[in-house]
């Protein structure tokens, strides 16, 4: 009994130990758990629920000079998954991949990880991140970030470049001024729920982001739009591989248009190659062929004024100097030295320059800007080629005098030509006016000395015969302009052999650069096409009528009035005359523009689109040379028919906006009276018709 009652106190003991030994183990672990392991089981726990995420708000716009938008950010979702929330990540990827267009082992790959957070795709269309959501698939969740959209597409978007999926830039001002358009990124820890979608309430601050400043640039839409579609149509009509055009004001450098054809939308710029997505006006050099010759007239005319009344023998269209022979497009003998530039003589223009030093010449070159940067905040710009006097040989004597042997940009030669249009001055070509952020100027373009490069007196003999060369009988005879004098010069150079060894066979660069009016300069504008077809390859016949379609648009817009007492054109000198109105319903703008041109006819043009919708005055009106011809804009399409846009009634009084819209079938609600200062939509947003609009009217007037 005894030993029955010994052996009971015995397992009581030994289950008591059993028990407490138990004990003791799991007090130990959880002082380990709790206390020396802490901090491990704690991120452990943080990372299946929180995550720390990058935030970028309000990266900077882009305005053009009349208030455009050329860049923005908008609102868009990613698509985004906490892969251990998710049961059956084969089936999640199917599923993605049809309606992401994405490879199914792509996004199995990203769902394969033990990560808590992968984004599958980046500012995904919101129709398509709609119908994702929609399914409110475990896991799989949506983050609310910003995209770069680009309202006016291929206009610009060569100065413009783009920004890359995180919302850097890339290329372009995007790129160049990306300190001041992205401001400073946040952080943000997102604490997410069982299904792994973020529970914003929760989000903590880690780092505030800042929103980013605003670029206020120097071209105008209107004008840039113009640019581009001249542009486009002397490379189509004339089949040339590329074109480049610069439009700026020759007294202040700053650029109205900067266009590149063939160009690309940044939208979606992934779709084209990088070629195409370069700034060519600032990174590719060309000869500038005879568009050079007038900056060897400057050193010829500096070293010897009374050269302009000489007379120089031009071989007949052909001449040896040294063992190299010099060709002439057309024969000529004598010809006066303000001939030689009218005509665009290469044996006159060796034969002049033959009489200086090769180091007065150099010394001019160098002058004007050539053989380096021009200091414009334009990114990628290219320094172009003058080789020093130590690398000239005799053949160079009898080339660069005519623009063989050196090569430019298109900025570059803008920015000379600038030069003799403005007094004399050599100024800096620039595209960012300013940056604005938080109401503030932080940034404004330097305004660097200018440097007179060229005298009174030489400076007006040189625009005498740049004058000239517009004349009926000169080689720019298409650039000119009724009721304004025009100076300017061709130019078309050949272009060299692959292999960089002599010229090629019928490939030219075809160029026209000019100002005007020509007594007071207010517009300058360069066209360079590369290698139209042989039969058109003149810089008169190719750029000369682009440059001076343009510059009537721009005229017409900037009302740029003629200068009184100024000289007409002999081509344009004809008696008043009258003729009738072409119907151009339907037709193509372009169609009419040249129509009416070719008749002394004025065109102004209200709306958006390619296609006339209507026209003022109406077919057979008889109408005097000089008169102004209004037509109506708006596209066709196949599928939807008429497409219309919200026309610029900012200035307008309320009579007219009325009557405009009218056109367009579209009702109107007027807030106020005077004239129209806003308006919505904005113009050139596409509309339906008989939809309403709202314009604001004040008494102050169209602002400046």
């Amino acid at each position: 009994m005894a030993n029955d009652k010994h052996d009971i106190n015995s397992r009581i003991e030994i289950i008591y130990f059993a028990f407490t030994a138990v004990f003791v183990v799991f007090a130990f672990q959880l002082v380990i758990l709790q206390v020396f392991q802490y901090g491990k089981f704690r991120d452990l726990a943080q990372k299946q629920h929180l995550e720390t995420v990058k935030q970028q708000i309000g990266r900077g716009s882009i305005f053009t000079a009349d208030g455009k938008k050329l860049a923005m950010s908008i609102k868009a979702y990613s698509v985004c998954a906490n892969p251990g929330e998710i049961k059956n990540r084969a089936a999640v990827a199917d599923y993605l991949s049809k309606k992401l267009g994405i490879s199914r082992a792509e996004i199995f790959s990203k769902l394969n990880t033990k990560k808590a957070f992968v984004y599958i795709d980046r500012k995904v269309d919101i129709d398509k991140a709609t119908s994702i959501f929609d399914r409110d698939i475990p896991g799989v969740f949506p983050l609310v970030e910003e995209k770069r959209y680009y309202p006016l597409q291929e206009n610009g978007a060569n100065l413009v470049g783009f920004t890359g999926i995180d919302g850097n830039g890339l290329e372009g001002l995007e790129g160049s001024f990306e300190k001041y358009l992205r401001g400073k990124v946040g952080f943000m820890l997102v604490k997410r729920d069982v299904k792994g979608r973020p529970i914003m309430t929760d989000t903590v601050q880690v780092k505030k982001a800042e929103a980013g400043g605003d670029l206020y640039l120097t071209i105008d839409s209107n004008i840039q739009y113009y640019a581009q579609q001249e542009l486009k149509t002397a490379v189509e009509k004339y089949k040339g591989k590329t074109g480049m055009l610069v439009s700026l004001n020759p007294n202040t450098g700053a650029i109205y248009a900067m266009a590149n054809y063939p160009t690309f939308n940044p939208n979606d710029f992934n779709r084209y190659p990088a070629e195409l997505r370069k700034n060519r006006t600032v990174t590719d050099v060309f000869e500038p062929g005879s568009t050079f010759k007038i900056f060897t007239m400057a050193a010829i005319l500096k070293d010897r004024p009374a050269a302009y009344n000489d007379r120089v023998f031009c071989g007949n269209g052909k001449m040896a100097f040294g063992d190299r022979w010099v060709h002439d497009n057309e024969k000529h003998g004598w010809l006066t030295v303000p001939d030689v530039i009218k005509f665009s003589s290469n044996i006159g223009m060796v034969e002049l320059a033959m009489k200086l030093s090769r180091d007065r010449l150099y010394d001019e070159y160098s002058a004007f800007g050539f053989g380096r940067e021009t200091g414009s905040d334009l990114p990628g710009e290219v320094g172009g080629i003058l080789r020093p006097v130590s690398q000239w040989d005799d053949s160079t004597m009898s080339s660069i005098p005519y623009g063989q042997e050196v090569a430019v940009t298109a900025v570059q030669l803008a920015r000379a030509y600038a030069a003799v249009a403005n007094g004399g001055y050599l100024i800096t070509p620039y595209i960012v006016d300013r940056v604005v952020k938080n109401g503030s100027v932080v940034y404004t373009h330097p305004q660097p000395q200018k440097v007179k490069i060229l005298d009174d007196a030489t400076r007006e003999k040189l625009i005498k015969m740049l004058e000239m060369v517009v004349e009926k009988d000169g080689t720019g005879k298409k650039a000119a302009m009724a009721g304004y004098q025009v100076a300017g010069k061709t130019g078309t150079a050949q272009k060299h052999n692959p292999n960089g060894k002599g010229y090629a066979t019928n490939k030219y660069v075809c160029s026209f650069i000019g100002f005007v009016p020509a007594e007071d300069p207010q517009i300058l504008t360069l066209v360079v096409v590369n290698e139209p077809a042989a039969i058109w390859a003149f810089g008169g016949d190719v750029a000369a009528p682009a440059f001076k379609n343009l510059s009537g648009d721009m005229i017409s817009y900037l009302h740029v009035a003629p200068v009184t007492g100024a000289k007409t054109s002999p081509q344009n000198a004809a008696a008043e005359t009258t003729v009738k109105m072409t119907d151009f319903y339907m037709k193509q703008f372009t169609e009419a523009k040249r129509a009416l041109s070719a008749a002394s006819i004025k065109l102004e043009k209200i709306g958006y689109g390619k296609t006339i919708i209507m026209q003022k005055p109406a077919a057979n009106t008889e109408m005097k040379t000089g008169d102004t011809a209004v037509v109506y804009l708006a596209d066709t399409d196949a599928k939807e028919g008429l497409r219309i846009y919200m026309p610029d009634l900012k200035g307008l009084t309320i009579r007219n906006a009325i009557e405009i819209l009218k056109v367009y079938g579209l009702n109107v609600k007027c807030v106020g009276s005077g004239t129209a200062v806003s308006q919505q939509p904005n113009p050139g947003v596409a509309v339906k018709k008989g939809s309403e609009c709202t314009v604001s009217f004040e008494l102050q007037g169209r602002p400046l």
